[in-house]
């Protein structure tokens, strides 16, 4: 099985949960920052314009796909991945070994609004992590060298980030040597989605996200074709 798969033109990892956790015990275990996110089709629409943001997430360690949409629509029918990513089983076996070995974890987000978010989100998996401590990280970036800072001084493992794309990966990009952290770990958006699908309103614009994703995909693929 092909180990990669491209979506909008953005390379991404085809691996099960189970290999990527290999890789992610790998990445706690060595003695630099890795860097993993979960990509969703939001991303992939808001970046698919950007070419910084696809240099940007290509240069990443582990890049994995967070909806089962984008599995379809690179026409992967494999039902143990499908069922790998449609029920998050990564991201859950990560949470539980963090819990598990008593990682320490610190979260980053854009205000104090989106950092609850991400605090409550997480609780839907996990209630026993350990919180080391959380940076706001505000769209001017006046406060990236505080944020390093303080994550360098809460003796982390593995961060948590919930900026917005494009500025989450280009900051790990511009900062990973500086961090002392195992793991940097960019999931804020499937963890908002799983949190906000229980709403009527997020539940209807999921499904037009959904129809704009398909149509934008079949149109690369078509013009690909015709190439």
């Amino acid at each position: 099985m092909e180990s990669k798969m491209n979506i909008l033109n953005v390379e991404l990892d085809r691996l099960c949960a189970k290999d990527s956790m290999h890789r992610a015990v790998q990445y706690m275990e060595s003695e630099s920052v890795s860097t993993i996110e979960i990509v969703t089709m939001d991303m992939l629409l808001r970046g698919k314009e950007k070419p910084e943001w696809k240099d940007a997430v290509e240069s990443l360690d582990l890049v994995i796909p967070g909806e089962q949409e984008i599995l379809e629509a690179a026409g992967i029918s494999d039902k143990n991945l499908i069922r790998d990513i449609s029920n998050q089983v990564f991201l859950r076996m990560f949470l539980r070994y963090l819990q598990k070995n008593k990682k320490r974890v610190f979260l980053v987000a854009r205000s104090e609004e989106e950092l609850l978010e991400l605090e409550n989100a997480m609780k839907e998996y996990d209630r026993h992590l350990i919180i080391a401590g959380h940076g706001i990280l505000p769209e001017d970036g006046d406060l990236e060298e505080n944020v390093i800072n303080d994550i360098n001084g809460a003796e982390t493992d593995c961060i948590f980030s919930i900026l917005p794309s494009p500025e989450q990966e280009l900051f790990i990009q511009k900062n990973s040597a500086l961090l002392n952290a195992r793991i940097w770990f960019g999931c804020g958006d499937v963890l908002k989605e799983n949190y906000m699908k229980k709403r009527k309103k997020e539940r209807i614009q999921r499904f037009f996200r959904k129809k704009i994703f398909r149509y934008l995909v079949g149109q690369q693929q078509r013009s690909e074709e015709n190439k």
